[in-house]
């Protein structure tokens, strides 16, 4: 080579503003570097030295992964490689991110001996003899190129979101993509004052002209925009204060740049995201958002001297502490102004009304605005008459130019718009649109274009209003929804089709749980409603896990050591997962022989342990000295390998039952002697009458035959007895009503009742009013209740006290004669309980048999007269209870009214009879009273 053309080329490329690099083609080594790449490598790598290393010993790791197979393709096949707008973060402290044309080519170059084969340096070019490959890179910074074409782009970008009425959160995220795109600010937001800009959320007051609100409470700012922070500060939000830039910046209407955080400790920031963890900021470079003035915009440079009011920041953030490039603070003012004008649109938008009235100023703003938003416009005067469209709206409805003036059925009725639904009336348009226009109605129409183009319009309609409240324009405005409906009817199909699904699945599921619940409910009623205690015990611990409300109030009368409880629902729930086999451990119970029958003999031992079913009749003495018999039942519940798994214990008192077992004992025991007795003297008199050896006289054979007689007289009745039992009992009872003078009737009682009456040392008085009324009924039966009701109380009288027997006609109503007659027994003798009372008119009861006098009582009548007494019989405990039923049968109560010590009181009534009264047919009481008596 030429040393002439060797130094040219070697000053030229000196010169150059250009990085140029030559590496060698085998093992990609620096053979040569220009002064300008040289620069850069050193700020870059911080080494003065490059020449005569391989790329991959001096670049970083990333990017020899990338630039390593280009030099290899191109060392390979010889191409040329060029890369255009290639970003690199190296100098981010310096200048932020830079771009760079990168270029590869190859070259092949003639070593001679001794000749060098490259310029600079001292280095030669072919160190042996022949042809060599190299390799030629060059770098170009295009920097402020594609930073002034992304500028212009986001520019572009921010001023057409300003266009729409919710611009303001799109402008603030586009704001934040340029930066990371421009400078790679991988972390930054925006930060404003709450209670200044609406646009952001509904909640936030408007602003009236370019002046903040002001509040008497601290005043409070938030991150309404972010990249690249922590979740912790993604809705970051602080007072106003001297701990955060905005304040600083507010008051010195200048960008504040902190290089390092570390020096200003008091500043709180949002925190950054670095591998996951929260992060405080290193450096952070803060641009003030002022409130723009319109009429006066200012540059970036006149914005510290004036007057503005700071509203907002913008801030960028790195983790460690580093400087910003000028660039970037430019750019960054600028965005600042931006973000104020969308700030601004968004407050044009709020104040429509605003631009209504000035619209005679501001015609050409307001068409502007109008032409630019993509919603269709339509205003109208107060009589509905066309004063604007935007071309949106006739685009829409095919509407002319000089539709401007015509009313609004004139206009519609020339629309070429095919409505497929129209939400108000075709003969009072104008009175439909101004209702939805005073109540804010908003609707939502299905049409076809003048273009033949489908759309789903969201239609709202709005009054606009003078200073005094008068209403001088109508502004409605078709916005396209046809995609969200699109999308809605599509996801509204599918949710039916899953929630068909889903009703499906769930009204199977829910049909399941129901019969499970029906299941449940109705074993819960089962073993609420059962007569008898059901426990269910577990194998596994003896525990009971299911016990019901009988089979605690039998453990409780037993004696059970449970846990004390003020009512049987806690007792209930305190009984559950107690130790049944301690429980009935500590019980004596005895078998039908009287001995003690051990736990282990017992039938839940029996099923617990050896897993068969049993029964045992077990019996013990209370505390208050009554005997409680339970009929014990047990049986196992196995699981599905065949293991035991519980036991169900069914307890039932038969106490009650063994009580009238005794008492059926004692009554037949009674009968078959009462039916003996007369018999045996009925036989005695008829064989004496019969004997041939003996010779009566005439009265002494009248006098046996009358002995007989009385005693088949003493058969029939107790026969009679008991048929009138089966009766009462069968609801069979039949009724020979008539008319019945109660002082004859009392009067025939005494008679029959004399024997007794005369035996009696208490004697009967009778309280008979002197004008009482006819009553009407069965004459023998109740005079056979009278005599069982005078009989009882004769037998419980005291010795020397009368028994009373009263009546008394019973007035009801404002009526003024007696409707009915009350008949009252009463004795003052030893009383009836109230426990008593409730099995006094049961069939064999056992108070009579138990609490009847002795024979040998003063004043209880003598033998010889108790068999003359008319129906007199034995306490056999059906007295009572046929009495019940014949007073019943009248359709009346046999009431009683006692206490322990104070006598006792048996009463009934009857009713008048009324002469014109038909006589009634023969009535037989209720089968559910007579059950009730059992």
């Amino acid at each position: 080579m030429d040393p002439e053309y060797g130094t040219q080329l070697e000053y030229t490329l000196d010169t150059l503003s250009v990085g140029v690099a030559l590496l060698d083609g085998s093992d990609f080594r620096i053979r040569y570097v220009n002064p300008y790449l040289r620069s850069l490598l050193v700020a870059l790598l911080r080494q003065q030295e490059v020449v005569g290393r391989s790329a991959s010993e001096l670049l970083p790791e990333t990017i020899n992964a990338a630039l390593l197979p280009l030099l290899r393709q191109v060392a390979s096949g010889g191409e040329r490689v060029e890369l255009a707008e290639v970003p690199f973060e190296g100098f981010l402290e310096i200048r932020g991110r830079t771009y760079w044309r990168i270029t590869i080519e190859s070259y092949t170059a003639t070593d001679k001996p001794g000749q060098a084969g490259a310029p600079g340096n001292g280095v030669a070019f072919g160190s042996k003899p022949g042809q060599t490959r190299h390799l030629r890179v060059m770098l170009e910074d295009i920097t402020e190129a594609v930073r002034a074409r992304l500028h212009i782009q986001a520019v572009h970008a921010i001023s057409s979101a300003l266009a729409g009425p919710a611009s303001l959160p799109l402008v603030l995220e586009r704001i934040l993509n340029v930066l990371q795109e421009t400078f790679g600010s991988k972390r930054c937001a925006i930060i404003l004052r709450d209670n200044s800009v609406p646009a952001i959320e509904p909640r936030l007051a408007d602003l009236e002209e370019s002046q903040l609100e002001k509040s008497d409470g601290p005043q409070t700012a938030r991150v309404v925009a972010q990249l690249g922070l922590h979740a912790v500060s993604q809705h970051w939000q602080a007072r106003i204060d001297e701990n955060i830039l905005l304040a600083t910046v507010a008051r010195e209407h200048r960008t504040r740049i902190i290089t390092n955080t570390s020096t200003a400790p008091h500043y709180v920031f949002p925190y950054l995201n670095h591998q996951g963890e929260p992060h405080r900021p290193g450096s952070v470079l803060c641009v003030p958002i002022f409130e723009p003035h319109a009429d006066d915009p200012l540059t970036p440079g006149q914005v510290e001297n004036a007057e503005r009011v700071v509203f907002g920041t913008i801030e960028v953030y790195h983790l460690r502490a580093r400087g910003f490039p000028a660039e970037e603070v430019a750019l960054l003012e600028q965005f600042a102004q931006q973000a104020a004008l969308a700030i601004q649109n968004a407050r044009v938008f709020r104040r429509v009304d605003r631009l209504a009235r000035t619209a005679s100023r501001t015609v050409r703003q307001k068409d502007n605005i109008m032409q630019a938003m993509p919603d269709g416009v339509i205003i109208f005067d107060p009589r509905w008459r066309i004063a604007d469209v935007n071309q949106a709206a006739r685009d829409l409805l095919g509407w002319s130019e000089n539709v401007v003036g015509q009313s609004l059925q004139e206009a519609f009725g020339r629309d070429r718009v095919n409505w497929l639904q129209i939400p108000w009336h075709p003969e009072h348009v104008i009175k439909d649109l101004e209702q939805r226009a005073l109540s804010g109605t908003t609707d939502e129409v299905k049409l076809t274009s003048a273009n033949g183009r489908a759309y789903t319009l969201q239609i709202s309609y709005t009054p606009i209003r003078d200073e005094l409240g008068d209403i001088f324009a109508f502004i409605v405005i078709y916005h396209d929804i046809t995609e969200q409906v699109a999308d809605r009817e599509r996801i509204e199909a599918e949710v039916v089709m899953r929630t068909a699904e889903l009703n499906q699945r769930n009204q199977a599921l829910q049909e399941a749980q129901e019969a499970q619940a029906i299941t449940s409910a109705r074993m819960q009623v089962l073993l609420e409603r059962l007569p008898s205690g059901v426990i269910l015990v577990a194998a596994e611990n003896k525990h009971i896990s299911v016990i019901n409300r009988q089979a605690v109030e039998l453990l409780l009368r037993l004696g059970a050591p449970l846990p004390p409880a003020e009512d049987l629902d806690e007792a209930l729930q305190r009984t559950l997962n107690q130790d049944c086999e301690r429980l009935l451990r500590a019980l004596p119970l005895l078998g039908p022989s009287g001995t003690l029958v051990p736990y282990d003999e017992q039938p839940l031992a029996i099923a617990l342990l050896q897993g068969e079913s049993s029964e045992a009749e077990l019996h013990l003495q209370t505390n208050d000295g009554q005997a409680l018999y339970l009929l014990v039942n047990a049986a196992p519940l196995r699981a599905l390998d065949g293991g035991i798994e519980s036991a169900i214990l069914v307890l039932q008192d038969i106490s009650r039952v063994k009580l009238l077992e005794r008492v059926r004992e004692d009554f037949f025991t009674t009968m078959a002697h009462e039916l003996k007795t007369p018999l045996a003297n009925i036989r005695a008199h008829l064989s004496a009458l019969l004997a041939p050896d003996l010779h009566w006289t005439p009265e002494a054979q009248l006098d046996y035959l009358q002995t007989a007689d009385q005693q088949v007289d003493r058969l029939v009745g107790m026969i009679n007895h008991f048929l009138d039992a089966s009766r009462v009992e069968a609801g069979a009872l039949r009724l020979a009503r008539e008319p019945i003078l109660l002082p004859e009737m009392i009067e025939d009682l005494r008679e029959r009742l004399e024997a007794l009456i005369n035996a009696a040392s208490s004697g009967l008085q009778i309280q008979l009013p002197e004008q009482v009324p006819a009553v009407y009924g069965d004459y023998e039966l109740i005079v056979s209740v009278l005599t069982n009701l005078l009989s009882n109380a004769f037998r419980y009288a005291p010795e020397g006290d009368p028994v009373q027997l009263l009546v008394e006609p019973i007035q009801k109503g404002s009526r003024q004669r007696a409707q009915y007659v009350k008949i009252s027994v009463v004795d003052h003798g030893p009383g009836i309980s109230q426990e008593q009372q409730s099995a006094l008119f049961t069939r064999f009861s056992t108070f009579a048999a138990s609490n009847r006098p002795s024979a040998d009582r003063p004043g209880q009548p003598e033998v010889a007269r108790r068999q003359k007494a008319t129906r007199w019989s034995p306490a056999t405990g059906l007295g009572l209870y046929i009495s019940r039923g014949i007073i019943e049968a009248h359709d009346s109560q046999l009431e009683v009214s006692s206490s322990p010590g104070c006598g006792a009181t048996f009463a009934f009534t009857l009713p008048v009879f009324k002469e014109r009264r038909r006589p009634a047919r023969n009535t037989t009481p209720p089968t559910t009273a007579l059950a009730n008596g059992e």
